[in-house]
């Protein structure tokens, strides 16, 4: 694990003084930021510094920091570019430790002067301690301290157990409105901004050790430092800290934009998903679904495994969740022999007893019994969490007691859920709180928030996999070494040799059995196929000697022919390699257009188990080829399991010497009969 210090985020979230640097009649911020100050009624010095006035807002003005009757904790700095330098040293001097800086101009881009700015701010740093916020952000929230300095119109926020850090100002200042209208509270919300300073590590670092935070929720657009962040991702699992985001940069126009907006690099998403499976980091794809998922977590439960109960009082509701998980792969718990007895009557008996559950008219005006029948799937054995028909009340009067009674009764996670959004009123919120059950909208976000929770709690069961050190001896990754080591990893070969000549391969064809493939093993030939070094289905040994005599023309160094037996079977692509970011990781997807065209792949980072390998497995959209279609029976998954888990031992002990390490195709025969590694790749240092 990456070990580092983070630096003091506290000089400038825990601040008992602030000067507003370019405070004036003319800009909205720097009034939005003192009008948030005195709305929260944060109870320290509030000093506003500008030559040009004496008055400001109804409050004294001052025309510098030094004439201010206390040297200010923090600098809200609104000030043009040229002279933000210029203020930060000053104010070093006087001894402010920290400054949050809405200016841009410091390297977004690819304006040279701005980045050389951006350097002399981080030497500033660098030399007298002093922490900064941004620049080009908007500013934070210490919720309960009272210290707003968000320079927009903010609604009375509610201190709670979300610590919010978002790499863009303009999506956290929309975003915690409409989530606060929804009823979550929070510690503490950063908008991060260029992160010159103080960067997303930091601030995770801080809301981890933090006892008032009990979810951090991130907006992310790069990571700068991705073990340090990994490294934190780690401690909070470990502590119960769950952590939820949203990533930008999915497509190749995200990507683009999240290079330009911040400077940072965007890792490749896949590998990012990979890594936040490892750690349990639960993905929002919107922000709408991170208002739901927040809402979930906010409740402080964490189930055993990701079985899911499902509850609802409609048949069209019904219809609507069955069609949504199975798109989402949601994993629905098996309903034990006695559950589905004690439900039996209490629901009509043309409904049947399963899971969705329809309660039908049993679910209608009879709430009470709605919540024993909730109770009875919240006792079976064989289910982790649950989702249950639930809205708030809008107008109408209602009894919280009966929902409350629900959580009193197991300490399994249950979520109230509608089926379409709604507007939320004081009284829902109130009814919510009494309540203490999250009250989520819509089906799929729910759906999403009940695999989160059940990836998180799954995780945190068990830990996260240390990837061993990197001792494997180079020189068995040469020739009939490497064929033996592939074996003892499971990674099952066809029947091949090589051959230093096409008379050879013709006779060494014989001993294999007709008919064969022939392919040109040379260093200045990586990919087979593209250079035409493959040919396949020879039927005798004149095709062999005069297909191999035209392979070998085609390599102008060393080379040698691979003659090899005719594998029939489905084709699969298992790869391993190392992210620049992320570290290593495996790779696997069925072969042809699955790879090629539709992108159909799963990635974990190493080291994969037999459990993880599986998991991969099925997240594929082809995997149904695998189980078996169209007249074919079902393929060995347990030997392309065992082929995969051998990779990423290969891998993760010659990943020193080896950049990239490709079996393509592996062909997975009928079950029961083995899998071939047709075509091994290695790709050195």
């Amino acid at each position: 694990m990456a070990t580092f210090t983070a630096k003091p985020v506290e000089n400038l979230l825990r601040a008992k003084s602030v000067a507003i640097i370019g405070a004036s009649q003319k800009g909205a911020w720097p009034m939005g930021i003192y009008r948030n100050l005195k709305g929260a009624k944060f109870p320290g010095g509030v000093y506003l510094i500008n030559p040009n006035y004496q008055e400001l807002y109804g409050d004294k003005c001052y025309p510098n920091l030094a004439a201010c009757p206390e040297v200010p904790d923090e600098l809200l700095i609104l000030i043009p570019t040229r002279a933000v330098l210029g203020v930060l040293e000053e104010a070093a001097k006087l001894g402010t430790r920290s400054a949050t800086i809405y200016t841009a101009g410091f390297g977004e881009g690819d304006d040279e002067k701005g980045k050389e700015r951006a350097q002399q701010m981080r030497e500033l740093c660098d030399r007298t301690g002093m922490v900064i916020c941004g620049p080009n952000c908007m500013g934070s929230y210490s919720v309960g301290a009272g210290l707003w300095t968000f320079p927009t119109a903010t609604p009375l926020l509610k201190k709670g157990p979300v610590g919010l850090i978002f790499q863009s100002g303009g999506s956290l200042g929309n975003w915690i409105k409409g989530a606060t209208e929804r009823g979550i509270g929070f510690s503490y919300a950063i908008s991060s901004g260029n992160e010159v300073s103080l960067d997303l590590v930091d601030y995770l670092s801080f809301l981890i050790d933090d006892p008032d935070t009990k979810v951090i929720t991130l907006m992310v657009e790069g990571i700068r430092r991705p073990a340090e962040f990994m490294a934190e991702a780690e401690r909070a699992l470990k502590i119960g800290k769950p952590i939820l985001a949203v990533k930008l940069g999915r497509s190749e126009m995200g990507k683009r934009q999240a290079i330009s907006h911040t400077g940072s690099l965007a890792g490749a998403d896949e590998v990012f998903d990979a890594m936040c499976k490892r750690l349990g980091i639960v993905r929002c794809p919107t922000l709408e679904d991170m208002t739901e998922i927040t809402l979930a977590f906010m409740l402080g439960r964490f189930p055993k495994g990701s079985r899911a109960a499902i509850v609802v009082n409609s048949g069209g509701m019904k219809g609507l969740i069955c069609d949504h998980c199975e798109d989402l792969n949601t994993n629905l718990a098996q309903l034990s022999d006695k559950t589905k007895e004690a439900v039996r009557p209490l629901i009509p008996p043309e409904l049947a007893v399963e899971n969705p559950l329809e309660c039908g008219v049993a679910g209608f005006g009879d709430e009470a019994g709605f919540i024993n029948i909730v109770k009875l799937h919240a006792e079976d054995p064989g289910v982790d969490l649950m989702a249950i028909h639930g809205e708030l009340p809008r107008g109408q009067t209602r009894n919280a007691d009966l929902f409350k009674s629900v959580l009193e009764a197991t300490d399994k996670p249950v979520l109230a859920f509608g089926r379409s959004t709604y507007s939320c009123t004081d009284e829902s919120r109130a009814f919510q709180e009494e309540a203490r059950m999250p009250f989520l909208q819509a089906i799929k976000p729910t759906l999403r928030a009940l695999a989160g929770l059940g990836l998180y709690g799954e995780r945190r069961i068990a830990g996260v996999a240390k990837l061993p050190e990197a001792n494997g001896n180079p020189a068995v990754l040469e020739g009939e070494m490497l064929s033996k080591l592939l074996q003892s990893k499971g990674i099952g070969l066809p029947k091949q040799a090589l051959a230093n000549s096409a008379t050879d391969a013709a006779a060494r064809a014989k001993e294999i059995g007709f008919p064969v493939a022939l392919k040109l093993i040379a260093a200045d030939v990586v990919h087979k196929t593209e250079s035409g070094a493959v040919v396949l289905g020879l039927k005798n040994a004149d095709e062999v000697q005069s297909e191999g005599q035209k392979l070998l023309a085609k390599s102008s160094g060393k080379a040698q022919l691979l003659v090899q037996e005719m594998v029939q079977g489905t084709e699969v692509l298992i790869g391993a390699r190392t992210d620049p970011q992320y570290g290593p990781f495996l790779m696997v997807g069925l072969g042809g257009i699955f790879v090629e065209v539709l992108k159909d792949v799963s990635l974990r980072l190493l080291p994969v188990d037999e459990k993880e390998a599986r998991a991969m497995l099925t997240e594929l959209r082809g995997y149904k080829v695998l189980q078996g279609v169209r007249g074919q029976g079902p393929r060995d998954v347990d030997a392309l399991v065992k082929a995969m888990v051998g990779l990423s031992e290969v891998f993760s002990a010659h990943r020193n010497t080896l950049s990239d390490m490709e079996i393509n195709p592996i062909m997975v025969r009928a079950q029961g009969q083995g899998a071939a590694a047709v075509d091994v790749r290695l790709v050195r240092k």
